[in-house]
This record gives structure tokens, sequence and C-alpha cells, in this order.
């Protein structure tokens, strides 16, 4: 692979083979400066910086083929004297290879593109702010052999890599002796009746109301469930919030993080935080979280039908941290390393966030509470706590998990239902190794169904089970003890939030199953024998883990079929049907700064792939229909292929594109308005029927006026 644009000086020094190290003169010559210091199975460091924009971050993603392993950036901002010259940002960066998730990234990246050619492209991609980017190849004159060894795998043979994770050479950091993960769950307040929910939604109103009502959407909806030991409890009673701490003491709880509703003084739902001071129950540690979003219909905290509104001033929330006080000093308030924790929802709605915290830290020592640890939510795409002026960050998902929807005709979801269905278990393996170049504390969800407040609109995420949230938990409780704190916290979401699904408290369908994954881990018990045979978890688990699994049970067929399915990312399959759609009809072709980029076919990246009809195909994109095509509210598409003999039309085939999501890094890159939407797919589909020839690939975008055609420089060769 050519560097999309060539910054590359071929010299013997080895800062000087990928980049060039000169800063005397940045007027002129070579857009990126810097030097690759390092690049092997450990990791890949340097310095870069972009000679236009001296003080600006540079972001690198390491791509092997396709696949992109590890992402980062060049040090933060902040000036720095090069002799008697300009001033430039710390450019320095380092991609550790040494964790667990890279290494497991790696590994399968590395056995895709080895079947496909000799010889993997690996190489270096770093965007700058303007969108345009360089490709650094990396190991380009290493024989396959040498470049598995020079990666931190086994030299035997390559059918090593089919065992993930293997870290014979680099080994991730072992765990730091001495630290102990506590567990500690968010906790909604909301199971009792009070007088804004009396007037908003009716009499004796609670959580219980929309539990009450939930049925299922779709045939393989785990729907519905309803509470088994504590039954519909009230929080006002002491008897049952000593029943919850039992429970969560019993299961290796740690404490709650409890959701404070505070709008410029006036406070929701206190009662159970009120009745925690008064009379000691649940007596656990404690934490709290402000909700600092409006009080909506939508219980989303959107500006949708407003119930109660969050008017935030610097002037009235100075006053949360002295309303706070007594919780604050209670001796059972949670710490991390001697400071009291504080999260904030969204503190992007805060005004004057740097001010503000300085008026809570003064206060906080003028009430004898000490040093206070002030952390944001990881929400809505706010994630870096530098960027709001806090310490620490706390993964909140499912706003922190990537996984693709899934098509909903193929769950047999009737029309009615308009809400979106995703995989858990790839939501995990999105999850598993995740870093951060800031501070932050893991989190994780034992299930996601919104189903009883949002009905037939609801976002699920299907197929959790406990083994599934069990493996996601021990990842999670590993990434906790390499932090940098000495007292890591793993967050859940959550231990009582029945109307989102995501609840550990036992229920009908599962009972304590939950529970029982958050003692294991707790505990440090091995990883449990449900985990370890069951195949769709087999490629999450670790090399010792999954050494154990083979030796115990009979797996190693569906491990080998799972670890050769493309990161199990078929979202259903389809077969083409003969002619073209009518919707082809009248289609403008074409349309002006319309755009279809083909990535790859079966991972394979030639812009002519034969394939053979017997097997499966998988075709990767993006599209962009052009400014002046309008998509429907439920975006309708189709694949074509289209024979390029012109005597064989009647053999073209199509099928429907059921799997949409919006590409941002696409979009990104080509600096676009913020309304224009590139949206990506993947497609799985046989060809069964299909005569042999070659067929060119194109999209058919249906939506308001004329349908969209666009072709591609892509083809299918159909060779039986």
């Amino acid at each position: 692979m050519r560097p999309v644009a060539n910054p590359i000086s071929q010299e013997e020094n080895l800062q000087s083979v990928f980049l060039d190290p000169d800063l005397s003169d940045l007027d002129s010559g070579a857009r990126l400066r810097g030097a690759i210091l390092e690049y092997s199975g450990r990791g890949i460091s340097g310095w870069i910086v972009d000679a236009r924009s001296l003080t600006a971050s540079v972001s690198l993603s390491l791509f092997v083929g396709s696949h992109a392993i590890e992402e980062t950036k060049t040090d933060r901002a902040a000036p720095a004297a090069i002799g008697s010259r300009k001033t430039i940002g710390r450019p320095g960066f380092r991609i550790d290879l040494a964790t667990v998730g890279a290494r497991r990234r790696l590994a399968r990246a590395l056995r895709h593109t080895l079947v496909e050619r000799s010889q993997p492209q690996i190489y270096l991609r770093v965007s700058l702010d303007d969108g345009e980017f360089f490709e650094i190849p990396l190991f380009d004159n290493i024989a396959p052999d040498e470049l598995v060894v020079a990666l931190g795998f086994s030299s035997d043979d390559c059918s090593d890599l089919l065992i993930p994770n293997n870290n014979k050479t680099a080994p991730a950091a072992p765990d730091p002796a001495g630290k102990q993960v506590r567990h500690v769950c968010f906790y909604l307040p909301q199971f009792h009746s009070f007088a804004e929910n009396d007037r908003w939604w009716g009499p004796g109103f609670s959580e219980w109301t929309n539990i009450a009502r939930m049925r299922p959407q779709f045939p393989t909806h785990q729907s519905p469930w309803l509470p088994a030991d504590l039954g519909f409890y009230d929080v006002r009673l002491k008897e049952t919030r000593r029943q919850q701490a039992e429970l969560a003491r019993r299961y290796g709880i740690h404490g709650f993080c409890y959701y404070v509703y505070w709008f410029q003084g006036r406070r929701l739902l206190e009662r159970p935080l009120e009745l925690l001071l008064e009379d000691g129950e649940p007596d656990l540690p404690f934490c709290i979280c402000w909700a600092n979003e409006n009080w909506s219909r939508r219980w989303d905290g959107s500006d949708a039908e407003v119930l109660l509104g969050q008017n935030h001033s610097l002037d009235d929330d100075v006053r949360f941290i002295d309303d706070m006080a007594k919780l604050l000093l209670d001796e059972r308030y949670i710490t991390v390393d001697g400071r009291k924790i504080i999260l904030i929802y969204r503190p992007s709605l805060l005004p004057d966030r740097q001010r503000l915290f300085e008026i809570w830290r003064e206060r906080a020592k003028e009430l004898g509470i000490g040093e206070i640890l002030i952390c944001n939510a990881m929400t809505f795409g706010e994630f870096d706590p530098r960027d709001l002026n806090c310490d620490a960050a706390v993964e909140f998902p499912p706003h922190t998990v990537s996984t693709m929807e899934q098509p909903l005709p193929e769950l047999g979801a009737p029309p009615s239902f308009t809400g979106k269905v995703y995989d858990y278990v790839d939501a995990v393996r999105s999850s598993l190794g995740k870093t951060y170049d800031f501070p932050y504390f893991p989190a994780v969800m034992p299930r996601w169904d919104n189903t009883p407040r949002k009905g037939s609109r609801a976002h699920i995420f299907n197929r959790s089970s406990p083994e599934a949230f069990e493996v996601w938990l021990r990842d999670a409780a590993g990434r906790a003890r390499r932090s940098q704190f000495a007292d890591p916290i793993v967050f859940i979401n959550s231990w009582n939030e029945w109307a989102e699904g995501a609840h550990l408290e036992p229920d009908s369908r599962y009972g304590r199953a939950f529970l029982e994954a958050v003692r294991r881990v707790s505990s440090s018990e091995p990883i449990s024998s449900q985990v370890r045979s069951n195949p769709d978890l087999l490629d999450c688990l670790s090399r010792q883990e999954l050494e154990v699994a083979v030796r115990e049970a009979a797996t190693h067929v569906q491990l080998l079929a799972t670890l050769h399915r493309s990161e199990m990312i078929y979202s259903g399959l389809q077969h083409i049907r003969s002619g073209i759609p009518v919707e082809a009809q009248g289609a403008s072709e074409n349309p002006p700064e319309s755009l279809l980029v083909i990535e790859n076919i079966n991972s394979q990246f030639s812009e002519r792939v034969v394939v053979d009809p017997r097997s499966t195909v998988l075709v990767r994109g993006w599209v962009w229909a052009g400014g002046t095509f309008e998509a429907t509210k439920h975006r309708i598409a189709f694949l074509l292929l289209l024979s390029v003999d012109a005597e064989k039309h009647d053999h073209n085939g199509y099928c429907l594109v059921v799997d949409w999501h919006e590409r941002l890094d696409v979009k990104d890159y080509m600096q676009v308005k913020s309304r224009d939407c590139y949206f990506g797919f993947q497609l799985a589909f046989f060809l069964r029927d299909v005569p042999d020839g070659e067929y060119q690939i194109a999209v058919l975008e249906v939506g308001e006026g004329n349908p969209a055609l666009i072709r591609s420089n892509h083809s299918i060769i159909v060779r039986r």
C-alpha cells in the first residue's frame, strides 16, 4: 500500500525512515514532522507534529488491512520552546499493543490478512484537523512468519493466531498487587409515589407502574420480567432497604451510587436519601450522581415535554455542594484515594464549570468534607474529563458501547415496532480491553431494554445473559486494577433500573444469576463453566480461559467455527433476488456529489473479487447519495448486482440493505455540514441462483422524490 499522501523520506536513520524530524524550517517541506521511535509487538511510539498547526493534537490509528487495531492522539497542546525557534505542542504518542483488547484485535486482523495475501498491509494513519490524512506503512519488508514473531506471536506457524490474546512475547501488564476492586451500582430512588409524579402521571405512580404493563415486542424478546425476591417494594420502607443491603453484601456489591435530582435547590425523589441518613438503611457505602438534566415526559432529559427544567446558573449551582454536605460528611460516603467522589451526569450543561468546581472545592474544605473527586458520566459523546473541567470519567453503558443494529425483519418484529435492537454479546466484545488516555472508571450493564418506558419505540440489547455479563465484568475489573487509582471502582448500571431492563436485583426470568456473576468476580473465583461452554463467548475469553474451555468441554468445533467467523458481525443472511427493484424506474443515476465506497468484499480489497456462489458473500462500505437526495425516516436501500455484459441484463440481482449505521469517521474526514450523513452498511448474502459472470455493485436509495442509483468501481465475479 502506498500512502495517500507520502511524507516519507527514505534514509538510514530510524527517526527519518518514517517522518522528517527537522524542526528548523517549518514553513516549507513536509507537513508532518516527527519520528517513530519504536514499532514492535509491545507498541508503537514516537512523536508527530503538524507543521501548519503546531499546537493541535494529531490523531493516529494503527491498521492491519482494513482492521483498526488501536487509536490514540498526540499529547494535548502545550507551549514548548525549541531553542529560540517557534513553540509546538507536546507531540508524543504511544499505541500500546500489550493490552488484552489490542492483542485480541491484532490476532484477528493478522489471521484474516495472512489468509488473503502473503504480506499484510500494516500502516499508521495520521489524521489532521483539516481532514487530510497520511498513511505510513510499517513492517513493509518483513516476511509473514517474521512479522508474526515481530508482533509477539508464536513462531511455530500462523495457525497460532486462531487463539486470540496470545501474549507469549508481549504479555499484558499483571494486575498490581493489593488493588481490591469495589463494585458500585447506580441506584434509582423512584420506587415510591410522591406529589409531582402523582400530578404528572396519575395517583400512585412509581417505576413499577411501567413494569407491570410491559409486553414482548417480537418473538425472541425476553419480556416481561417481574421482581422476584424483593417483590414490588417501596423504598420508603426500612425493611426493604435493609433487605437490599443484605442482598448486595452477600453478592459482593460494595455500595450504591444514588441519583440526585436537584433543580436550583428544589429536590425530587429525595426521601430515600433522607431516610438513609435518618435510620441508617441501607447500611452500605454510597456516593451520589447529580442527574442534572431536564425532567421530561420522554425520560431522556430532552427538551420535549419538559416537566421540570434545569435552569443552570453559577449562582444557583454553587449551592449544590452545601445542600449535599450532610451526605458527603457521612462516614459511609465512598472515597477514591482519599477524595469524596461526586458524579455529574452531564457537566457540559453547567455554565462556567471551571469557576463552579473551584468554588465547590473551596467550600468542601470549609465544610470539613475535604478533597473531592469530580467525575463526568461518559454520555452523549462527552467522554474526556479534561474537556469538562472534571478530574475523571465514569463509563456509562450503553453510551460507551459500539455495536450494530439488528435487522428487525429477521427478528420477526411487526411493523408497529419502530425501536432499535442491538446485540449485547457484540457490545461486550466492543468493550473488552478498552482504554482511554485520561483517568476513568470502567462500567458495565447486565442488560438494557427500556420497553417499559418506550413501548414499541424501545431500544433493546438482545442476547444478554449472566454468562456474557460475567465476561464483561471480569474484563472491567482487570481494567480497573490497571488504572492509576489505588482504590479502583467498577460501576454497574445498575442495581434497580427496572424500567430500562438494567437491574441486578433478582427477577422472574434469571433469579439471582446476575448477582452470582458479581459474586464470582468479586471473590476472584474461576470463570463459570457456563461461560466456558458457551460457543458465542469463546472468542471473548483469554488464552488461558480458552485452554480450560477446550479441555473441560467438547467445544473445540464450536471454537474454530466461532473464531473463523468475521468477528460475529453478520447481521443476517439473504438470497439474491433476480432482476432489479421496481423502485429503480426513473432513478437518478450517480446524482451530483454522490459517492459509493466499497471498503471490502469478503475482507478482500481488490476492485474485482472472485466469489464461489456456494459460499456467503459479505460486502462492507458506505454511501452518500448527494445533497439533493432526501431519505425517508426509515432508510430504504437495495444493493444491486448489475451484469457488466450488456446482453445479460436479465441476470441482474438485488437484496435489501438492512444494516445501516452512520459513519461519523467518514463525516469528520469529509468535513461536511452537520446535517449531512454518510451511512455505512454491511450485507451478507448467497449467490446460489446467480449465473456465472461479472456484476458491478451499486446501491439504490429510495427516499423522498426520485430514487438515487449510485454505482461503484467494484464488481463481483461469480465463478463455479
